[in-house]
């Protein structure tokens, strides 16, 4: 059985993370922290355990052999480390280990990064990209919701070798992608009857996803991201125009679908259907639509998930399968 801890597991994605890993074959649960709840039980927010949540520093993490951070950013750079040299492995699912330029890293998050050596050693965790460098990882950075979401959505193409002119990015996001605090602290009652648009000044998971798409593309891209929350609780939606910088003619759905054969998670749909987030909800599913567009030379790709499955949690199981050679979609939800 692998001993495996969550540090910050009273979040949404700490919710999902630990309903999935109470259900896994192969895999007892140890500890789960929160400062806020220590002393409570687990149970008021994930049914099933007599665990009580614990404070993140408790030695018993160091039983453990691979920690899960469900925590903001900030926490994992300056905690990882110790772990790590003991021989646990990492999967975090903040922004920590994401960004490998630290001066990038700086410039977006406002404060230097604490861990550059390990930030150096860090997988991208997405599953479609990286399988390989994953199963052979120690301390994986698990993709942000949009960052998933828009990446999936246009990697066959910034890998299929086509003059692309700039990519526009337009997201919208369920309310959960803000937080528990945020939800239960007024964003749910602003946000009812209404969508609004934010960090129109520019958003952290732009450089995220300018960083793994440009690896692909072999150059710089110009990449336009612009973030929405919608009336709903959980979900990705990713309307992206792609606009290429020379005539094309192609059969990008089967760029896709050679692309994608190998990726279970990954559901491209035909023109006439459109990606839904219901369709999508609870699962650890992408939905990809791909369509004309009424300007010459654009493409259009909509792309959906659940921002707290295959955009959070679930991606992270994905991750700690592979690193323990099991199947990738054990213990997921893919209905």
């Amino acid at each position: 059985m692998n001993k495996v801890g969550i540090i910050g597991g009273s979040g949404f994605a700490g919710e999902e993370l630990i309903r999935f890993l109470l259900n896994h074959d192969s895999t007892t649960v140890l500890a789960v922290s929160s400062r806020d709840r220590k002393g409570h039980s687990v149970s008021e927010i994930a049914q099933g355990t007599d665990l009580v949540f614990v404070d993140p520093d408790d030695n018993v993490f160091f039983d453990c052999d691979i920690i899960f951070f469900a925590t903001p950013h900030g926490v994992s750079m300056t905690s990882a480390d110790s772990y790590l040299k003991q021989g646990i492995k990492v999967i975090d699912l903040s922004a920590d280990f994401r960004i490998k330029d630290t001066k990038l890293w700086k410039e977006w998050y406002g404060t230097e990064h604490k861990d550059p050596s390990n930030l150096t050693e860090a997988v991208y965790g997405l599953t479609e990209l990286n399988l390989e460098l994953i199963k052979r990882s120690k301390l994986i950075a698990v993709p942000g919701c949009y960052p998933t979401a828009s990446i999936l959505g246009l990697l066959p193409l910034i890998k299929s070798g086509f003059k692309i002119s700039n990519i526009s990015i337009d997201a919208k996001s369920g309310i959960s992608g803000a937080g528990r605090s945020r939800v239960e602290n007024g964003l749910k009652d602003e946000i009812n009857e209404n969508f609004r648009a934010y960090a129109t000044n520019g958003h952290r998971h732009l450089p995220e996803i300018s960083q793994i798409l440009e690896e692909g593309y072999g150059s710089d891209l110009q990449i336009n991201f612009l973030p929405h929350l919608i009336p709903a609780m959980r979900g990705i939606y990713a309307t992206i125009h792609i606009n290429f910088g020379e005539k094309v003619k192609s059969n990008f759905n089967a760029i896709y679908k050679e692309f994608y054969k190998n990726s279970p998670n990954v559901i491209l749909l035909e023109e006439d259907i459109i990606p839904e987030t219901l369709k999508v909800s609870h699962t650890n599913n992408c939905q990809i639509g791909i369509y004309p567009s009424a300007i010459e030379n654009q493409l259009i790709i909509i792309s959906a998930i659940d921002n707290l499955v295959k955009g959070a949690a679930g991606q992270a199981i994905e991750c700690y399968n592979l690193m323990c050679g099991s199947n990738q979609l054990k213990g997921l939800r893919n209905g």
